[in-house]
């Protein structure tokens, strides 16, 4: 190893700017500020605690130096004797960080959900020997197992209701006739958990099988069901994750309608569950964001609108994880429902993310926006953007776009020359099947353009054709790629001119 490369490798490991601890404290950071503050002052942990602030205001990657860090925790010099001082301080933030998010988590389970304090008590009865207590909380749990629909916890205290019959029994005989019911019981419980754990499983693999459909792939997973013994049991968690899986087409052959009635059917599966075990709120906010895509799918604007307003406070204030899911498909629709203006507005002021997927996907109803308003001035300020860095369809998207700006302002050999390499690029996908007849429709509207430049509009027998062309996708195209947006721009545009 030259000696440069080896100062190079050392240069960088003294820097924490992408060590995991920081990860971590910039997404606690982002989320509990004044929570672990708190925490910070109850421990009483006061290097820790300076640790942590030194690298939550560090401002650029020479804050984040390690030898820094270390000279402002220890007042001495870093090296690599006293190398162990460091490596123990970062363990003991991670162990502190953890620890925080555990009491967080538990306080937010205990808060929301009965089932989860009924089966901790049973934990603490169990210790005590309180079997007046642990009686109280297994009848309890195992009469409300449905609603609360915690089957792991209502099984545990199931399990614990037996091991202490010894207790609770001496006789032995008498023990003997009292197993049955319990045991009985807790045959159920696991039937109702594996059911739930199924129904959830069948979810992940309905994705799966409709990734693997729309992808093109041969090979698909199959339902996960008859590998057990048992006739699966029909309970109110297990009927709503078979509801959701129902929901995720794998074929063209689900109707729109179907899927809808699914979401509908976990809806209404769901929602007696969460009034009572708030941790299931979340399932309805993920059902109620597939019903917003699917009707936004579907040309279902206005409704996908509605239901999408429904829940976006409760995305912002309590499932940040889903923001950027959430945001994508909200815009993106508000753009489908030509609110250009407010699209714009939540772009600008609620939300961005730095995923490039979903950047590139924001970019897009954004330069739509404009697209539609005409605005070529801020087309002009996005439309250098490296579009090439985007996946497919995204790149397809976004270039397209960036040949309809040359063609507003009325630079029609650039607008043709991108639409033409767009047509004889090769892309890997057999969905360009139905994007190239875009593209051909933006190339025949452009060549009109060009060729009728000199009058105020393209005349009508120039349209004529235009117009047969859109209609003839129309009739061939899937309900999905007639809803793709870039699409739905150049109809629209072909029909301005038709008026």
């Amino acid at each position: 190893m030259s000696c440069f490369i080896y100062m190079l490798i050392k240069w960088y490991l003294t820097y924490m700017e992408n060590h995991p601890i920081v990860t971590l404290i910039q997404k606690i950071e982002l989320q509990y500020p004044r929570e672990l503050q708190k925490y910070f002052t109850i421990v009483t942990k006061k290097r820790t605690e300076k640790l942590y602030k030194l690298i939550v205001t560090a401002k650029n990657a020479e804050q984040l130096d390690k030898r820094l860090l270390f000279k402002k925790i220890f007042t001495k010099t870093y090296s690599d004797k006293n190398d162990y001082l460091w490596r123990n301080e970062i363990r003991i933030l991670k162990e502190e960080l953890e620890n925080f998010l555990i009491r967080k988590e538990h306080a937010f389970i205990s808060k929301n959900n009965a089932a989860y304090n009924d089966w901790l008590l049973m934990q603490a009865f169990d210790k005590l020997k309180f079997i007046d207590g642990l009686d109280e909380k297994y009848d309890i749990l195992l009469k409300e197992k449905d609603s609360y629909a915690s089957y792991s916890f209502v099984l545990d205290a199931c399990m614990l209701q037996l091991s202490n019959l010894t207790h609770k029994i001496p006789d032995i005989t008498k023990r003997s006739k009292a197993y049955q019911e319990p045991i009985d019981a807790t045959k159920q419980v696991l039937k109702d958990l594996v059911s739930a754990s199924v129904a959830r499983l069948n979810v992940y693999t309905s994705y799966y099988n409709w990734i693997s459909y729309h992808h093109q792939y041969k090979e698909r997973a199959p339902l996960i069901l008859n590998e057990y013994h048992f006739a699966l049991e029909k309970n109110p968690i297990a009927n709503f994750y078979n509801h959701l899986a129902g929901s995720v087409t794998d074929s063209d052959e689900k109707s729109h309608q179907t899927q809808i009635e699914n979401l509908d059917a976990a809806l209404q599966d769901i929602e007696p569950l969460y009034q009572k075990n708030k941790l299931l709120l979340e399932n309805r906010v993920i059902v109620l964001m597939a019903k917003g895509r699917e009707q936004s799918a579907n040309g279902y604007f206005q409704e996908a609108d509605a239901v999408l307003k429904s829940i976006k406070t409760d995305i912002d204030n309590l499932y940040p994880q889903h923001r950027t899911v959430f945001y994508v498909n909200y815009i993106t629709n508000l753009v489908k429902y030509k609110k250009y203006k407010e699209a714009l507005y939540v772009l600008d002021h609620d939300f961005s993310t730095d995923n490039l997927l979903y950047k590139n996907m924001l970019l897009q109803s954004r330069l739509l926006c404009y697209l539609y308003l005409r605005d070529t001035n801020n087309l002009a300020n996005y439309i250098s953007y490296d579009l090439d860095s985007a996946p497919f369809p995204q790149n397809y998207m976004l270039k397209v776009i960036k040949s309809a700006y040359f063609y507003l302002i009325k630079e029609f050999d650039t607008a043709l020359s991108i639409i033409s390499s767009l047509l004889q690029a090769k892309y890997t996908t057999d969905n360009m099947l139905y994007y190239k007849p875009i593209s051909v429709i933006y190339k025949k509207l452009y060549t009109a353009a060009q060729k009728n430049s000199t009058h105020k509009k393209i005349v009508s027998s120039e349209i004529k054709p235009l117009q047969d062309i859109v209609d003839e996708f129309e009739k061939n195209a899937p309900n999905e790629i007639k809803l793709v947006s870039v699409y739905l721009w150049v109809k629209h545009e072909i029909e301005y001119y038709l008026q």
